[in-house]
């Protein structure tokens, strides 16, 4: 067949004129016929459109077909019966001749004689009938054996009333396979009826369709590409069902989780790939074959089906030309696999938009926020090196919430779990670092301050070009520090720093050594020396360490105010765990009741902070499951309650002594220490005697154990004894009161 024009259109199946799969597949303009094909549509359909569009109503439609078919069968089997009519005449004529000459002619035997003539001819014949020009009769006789070619004579008959002229638009005709009937019937018989026929198909198809087109002998195919335009358009009944698939994967993959309808919803092509290689299965699909297959997808998405548009390399979003589905279901199955698969998928993802799609899909269904904050900090790491930095403006706060103020003791408990309390040194200096990038400086500038302590000249410097930047010269200039205070020295090892903490804390301090106070003070001068000189960051737990010691050492000598500031400056460091703070909050309340014991007037406000602090401590080393230091902790937290209720009675309170006291008795008779036994003994039994619970056992466990105190311990545990045994509160001791 020959052909003059046939045009290959790309990127224009938005052009397609149908919007449903029940409309109609076959629209006329004018003098052009608009023919579009969904995964579905049947011949008939075709046949029944393309008639109601030639004027022909359906009934006139059915009644033409039905007549057509049943024209060729009839007479099919006229001229087979006439055939076999024939053979038997000549059969008979023959037999006549052969056995019965000389006979006598009549009319019936001239009959006879005029279909064997008939006979002998078309036999004759036979050969260049079949082999003339049309093979009218070959298909004729075809069609009535063949079902295809039946179907292609009714479609001949339906296209017979539009013009050779008429221009032809066919849309999605790629979508199916050259032995399909969309292309072996129905296209082959449009080439062969109009002069101008043109093709709308998808950029990677492009190849395979010029291919087919070749077959028919077309003498001039042209391609058009136009200009990428910004139209919207329905096309999703064009997609076949795996491009279905694809469709729903990729809004599953995209920020339409976050529900933020106010915002551009960004796609994670990797996040895509990496879920479709293990939801969506395709029988006789290599692997290569199924990557292959998204990429076609995305190319798509971007030219054919406008789904997509890009801002930026690593910016892809949703187009208006999206219609969002509800995949609750399917959006639980990922986040599940997900959940399970954390580690792999933080190790390949390197677009921030697809770790933060990961982090709303597992941040309630993982058990381990460590897990989380992983997460987050490759999401900030990302953000930076990729310079995609307002994705910090438009998402970040919606996470983690605005900066709290470190120095606030009174925030930590409902600051505790925050993001900023968890992220690593490196990644709050990331985020500081996009927080300037976003303008937001009042919140660079409260991270810079939470880890001044980390390294003081770099994070004083970075306050002050953060005042200058907002224009505050006043504020940069006191900020900036009046010398640098460099060190010359290398960044100290562990194990140097650990050799002096042991020396001036544990050892000397803790145990209140008078007569090793001053090697103690010059170990600490010998620490805070290794600390402050050298120009690197130290290590947040070195810190956290050094203000600890420093504190006890006030404490030690009566300063309590001191070592409260000490232990406030323990909190503010940052990137320290529950373990750390929790410490902190249970020291702190030992000064603030100290200080309370030395109060001439007693403040009920300094015991109850002391109680406050005491719990949140408690608290926060029982969420790290910490045995070793829980006797200790829950040793002095009844302590603080029992200095309160020595003045003022509470069964409450006395309930609280008696449970932290029986846990802590119960995990040093597990662990086999006696450290601050004899206090958690006498805490025990003067609660037992306010609560009037039997105390034979415990005043036998602190008899025996008495011997076993230092002097610290003991002169603590009699000076609890004094203050309630001095108001006949409690049972008298004969052998606390010989120590008296």
């Amino acid at each position: 067949m020959i052909q003059n024009s046939c045009y290959i259109h790309l990127s224009k199946l938005c052009d397609s004129k149908r919007k449903t799969i029940d409309e109609t597949c076959v629209i006329k303009k004018n003098s052009e016929l608009f023919i579009t094909y969904c995964e579905g549509d049947t011949l008939d359909k075709f046949e029944s459109d393309i008639n109601l569009i030639s004027g022909n109503s359906s009934f006139f439609y059915f009644l033409k077909k039905k007549f057509f078919s049943m024209f060729i069968s009839i007479l099919s089997v006229l001229v087979i019966l006439i055939a076999f009519l024939s053979v038997s005449i000549y059969e008979d004529f023959f037999k006549k001749i052969v056995f019965e000459t000389p006979f006598s002619w009549e009319i019936n035997d001239f009959i006879s004689l005029f279909f064997v003539l008939v006979f002998f001819f078309g036999l004759l014949m036979m050969p260049s009938i079949l082999e003339a020009e049309g093979n009218e009769f070959k298909k004729l006789i075809s069609s009535w054996f063949n079902k295809d070619i039946r179907k292609l004579r009714k479609l001949e008959l339906a296209l017979s009333n539009f013009d050779k002229k008429t221009i032809i638009h066919l849309y999605n005709f790629d979508l199916e396979n050259s032995e399909h009937w969309l292309w072996k019937i129905f296209t082959s018989r449009i080439l062969n009826k109009f002069s101008n026929v043109n093709f709308y198909i998808r950029n990677d198809k492009l190849q395979n369709v010029t291919k087919r087109l070749n077959k028919f002998d077309i003498l001039n195919i042209e391609t058009i590409k136009p200009e990428i335009i910004s139209k919207k358009c329905d096309v999703e009944m064009l997609l076949s069902s795996k491009e279905q698939k694809f469709y729903f994967l990729l809004q599953l993959c995209s920020t339409i989780l976050l529900k933020q309808r106010d915002k551009k919803n960004f796609i994670s092509l990797e996040l895509f790939e990496y879920c479709g290689k293990n939801f969506i299965k395709e029988e006789n699909d290599s692997k290569n074959q199924l990557i292959f297959g998204f990429q076609n997808f995305i190319n798509r998405s971007f030219d054919d089906f406008k789904f997509l548009a890009q801002e930026k390399s690593l910016q892809i979003f949703f187009t208006s030309n999206v219609t969002y589905k509800d995949l609750s279901d399917e959006e639980r199955r990922i986040a599940y696999y997900l959940r399970n698969h954390i580690e792999e998928c933080i190790s390949i993802f390197e677009n921030p938009i697809s770790l933060l799609i990961l982090y709303y899909y597992v941040k309630d269904i993982v058990l381990d926020k460590k897990r989380t904050i992983k997460i987050l900090e490759k999401f900030i790491s990302s953000t930076k090196n990729t310079q995609q930095y307002e994705l910090i403006n438009y998402y970040w706060f919606e996470i983690a919430g605005y900066m709290f103020d470190f120095n606030d003791v009174n925030t930590f408990e409902s600051s505790n779990n925050s993001y900023y309390r968890k992220l690593s040194i490196e990644a709050l200096n990331n985020l500081a670092f996009l927080f300037e990038r976003n303008g937001h400086f009042e919140q660079a500038i409260l991270l810079n301050q939470y880890l001044y302590e980390i390294n003081p000249n770099k994070y004083a410097l970075n306050i002050c070009s953060l005042y200058e930047r907002m224009g505050q010269f006043e504020k940069a200039y006191e900020t900036l520090p009046k010398k640098l205070n460099l060190g010359k020295n290398e960044k100290p090892s562990d194990i140097e720093i650990r050799y002096y903490q042991r020396k001036a804390a544990w050892i000397i301090i803790s145990q209140r050594n008078e007569a090793l106070k001053q090697e103690a003070i010059e170990s600490l001068d010998k620490l805070e020396k290794l600390l402050f000189s050298h120009n690197d960051e130290n290590e947040p737990l070195w810190l956290w360490h050094f203000y600890n010691i420093k504190a006890n050492l006030n404490e030690w000598d009566e300063n309590y105010d001191e070592a409260i500031n000490f232990y406030k400056r323990c909190l503010a460091i940052p990137a320290l765990g529950a373990f750390e703070y929790g410490a902190t909050f249970v020291n702190m309340a030992i000064s603030y009741r100290f200080k309370y014991i030395l109060q001439k007037i007693k403040e009920e406000k300094i015991i109850n902070k002391s109680i406050k602090l005491g719990r949140l401590g408690m608290i926060l080393k029982e969420s790290v499951g910490d045995r070793d230091e829980m006797p200790i902790v829950l040793h002095n937290f009844a302590l603080n309650i029992l200095y309160k209720i020595s003045n003022d009675m509470d069964v409450t309170l006395c309930n609280e002594v008696l449970k932290a006291t029986n846990e802590a008795l119960e995990i040093l008779e597990r662990t086999k220490s006696i450290k601050r036994l004899g206090m958690v003994l006498i805490e025990n039994y003067i609660v037992k005697c306010l609560l009037k619970i039997d105390i034979k056992d415990v005043v036998i466990k602190l008899e025996s154990h008495i011997e076993f105190l230092g002097q610290s311990e003991l002169n603590q545990l009699l000076n609890i004894y004094k203050e309630f045994e001095k108001n006949n509160k409690i049972k008298k001791l004969e052998f606390l009161d010989k120590l008296i």
